[in-house]
């Protein structure tokens, strides 16, 4: 338990490295052209409900209750669903607590824009069993294609791309072959130092980074980012802050080994007592240490190039929002979508879709941002823009609004159900597999 809690936190610190590197240049890009704009950010959404001026927390004192009320009802829910998995071929135990979480949170309050004579605890209950049913159901679905990339792990991915994990696994193969992969890239002479993940990461955001902190300009980053001061040499401050993305992806990977390696251990020993046929959900992060290390940095530069075409193309068409990257979507999405496409389709696959889905984080965030603003009337800061907000969440907020909150939840969880059922019946000669291992 003490690793791998410590393998947790040691996971964490890499996450919020890669944060703590990326949010200066984003606000230092913002102001160097005046840019006023709605983040594609999940964590700027959720501050959102605590700001004084509009927050749900502020004019509804009794939201963390209905909040955390909903957050237990889902995690009751997911388990008695794998518990009962001989009838509801659940076979995954939520274990990303902090997205599980943020599930009640942003729908709770979404809803709770949309249908206010709802807002309540039977509103609160609805939300927590579809939270629960979309969580089992959600990362049930990517356990053959993780169970394929990590050679049989018995883990699943519990995040907010699990609808991207199975498209992707379905549609990479069209794209692309599984024996192109970076794993079988064999570079030529001095190329070869690339195979290397630290060199590989710290040369390609070098390169990509690079020019960006060189068209803000050091006095601009002076202003963002506390550690530059006049008497620094720009190009080694660049140099310094590309290296910490390698820094910060050997630190995430390192708590992701540790992590993995001792929680599939326990988990077994508590499937085998607890959970017959249970296995883990746990964070996308935990797929990185099972590919090359440049694939999660590719999908990041891929996701990232893909969001710069559709914010141009925002600019060329005078959106009403204008949108600017941020980088928990963009990275932890684009990068655990390249890690599955690589696996399933090769290079060209990894970088395809993650060019592609960040086009659709782009197109996704200012619809459903243009939805509460004109809809609604209620202005967002920000959309979380992973893979399943872009779908799934869409899919919640649009149906509670033609019909009410608590019937569409309950239809919407039902039909979770059944698609789970089908999965089982095509998947069904392999899927208890890791039982017997």
């Amino acid at each position: 338990m003490i690793k791998a809690v410590v393998g947790y936190l040691i996971m964490s610190i890499g996450s919020g490295g890669f944060t703590s590197t990326f949010r200066p240049i984003v606000n230092a890009l913002a102001s160097k052209f005046n840019i006023t704009a709605s983040l594609i950010d999940t964590y700027t959404q959720q501050a959102q409900q605590m700001n004084p001026e509009d927050g749900f927390f502020v004019t509804n004192p009794d939201a963390m209750m209905y909040i955390m009320a909903s957050f237990v009802i889902s995690i009751v829910v997911n388990f008695i669903l794998v518990a009962l998995n001989k009838y509801t071929k659940i076979r995954t135990l939520y274990t990303t607590g902090h997205v599980l979480q943020s599930y009640s949170q942003i729908w709770i309050w979404f809803i709770a824009l949309l249908n206010p004579a709802w807002y309540g605890w039977p509103y609160a209950i609805a939300i927590g069993i579809f939270a629960g049913v979309w969580a089992s159901c959600g990362s049930n679905f990517t356990v053959e294609a993780t169970q394929n990339l990590t050679g049989g792990a018995n883990f699943a991915v519990g995040h907010q791309e699990m609808t991207g994990i199975l498209l992707t696994d379905k549609l990479a193969p069209k794209l692309g072959k599984e024996e192109d992969s970076f794993e079988n890239l064999e570079l030529p002479g001095w190329l070869s130092m690339f195979t290397d993940n630290v060199v590989s990461t710290s040369v390609l955001m070098f390169i990509f980074m690079g020019i960006v902190l060189a068209i803000i300009g050091k006095e601009t980053m002076m202003t963002f980012d506390t550690g530059l001061s006049a008497a620094t040499w720009y190009v080694m401050y660049i140099f310094k802050t590309c290296v910490n993305f390698a820094v910060y992806m050997v630190v995430l990977l390192t708590g992701v080994r540790m992590m993995v390696g001792e929680l599939s251990n326990a988990f077994h020993g508590f499937s085998d007592k607890l959970l017959k046929g249970a296995m883990p959900a746990v964070d996308c992060a935990v797929t990185y240490s099972f590919v090359s290390g440049s694939v999660p940095v590719l999908g990041f530069v891929m996701g990232l190039a893909g969001e710069l075409i559709g914010i141009a193309g925002l600019l060329l068409f005078k959106a009403p929002i204008l949108l600017l990257p941020a980088f928990i979507p963009l990275f932890f999405d684009n990068a655990t979508l390249a890690c599955f496409a690589n696996k399933r389709g090769g290079r060209k696959a990894a970088v395809i879709i993650p060019l592609i889905n960040g086009l659709f984080q782009v197109v996704a965030s200012e619809l459903m941002l243009l939805f509460f603003e004109k809809g609604v009337g209620f202005h967002l800061n920000a959309w979380g823009a992973f893979f399943d907000n872009n779908t799934v969440l869409p899919a919640l907020v649009l149906g509670s609004k033609f019909l009410t909150p608590i019937v569409w939840s309950l239809i919407f969880s039902a039909i979770l159900l059944v698609l789970t059922q089908l999965y089982y019946k095509k998947n069904k000669e392999h899927y208890w597999d890791h039982t017997n291992e």
